[in-house]
């Protein structure tokens, strides 16, 4: 039995992939992203991203409180302390 190595490419010099081929992994350490390559077949490459460190850290910094840019935690009961507030902008 042979030893399968897998290599995801890398980069720390550009924040996202120009180009990957169906199913190829990416991880940029600029944007700390992990991207994945979704060939659709009609000579498009759609690059998805899937995950890196950018994403753990939005987790890790999740607070009960209304904080910018942070994701809002919910206690047992499935309530916050955000408030929202409706504003009527007059569009409809």
């Amino acid at each position: 039995m042979s030893n399968t190595h897998i290599q995801i490419l890398r980069s720390r010099t550009n924040a996202s992939p120009t180009h990957l081929v169906d199913g190829e992994m990416a991880y940029s350490f600029v944007s700390n992203t992990m991207f994945i390559g979704d060939y659709t077949g009609s000579n498009s490459n759609n690059i998805i991203k899937i995950g890196g460190e950018y994403y753990t850290n939005i987790i890790d910094s999740a607070t009960y409180e209304d904080t910018a840019n942070t994701l809002v935690l919910r206690d047992a009961n499935g309530v916050s302390n955000v408030i929202l507030t409706l504003v009527d902008c007059g569009i409809f």
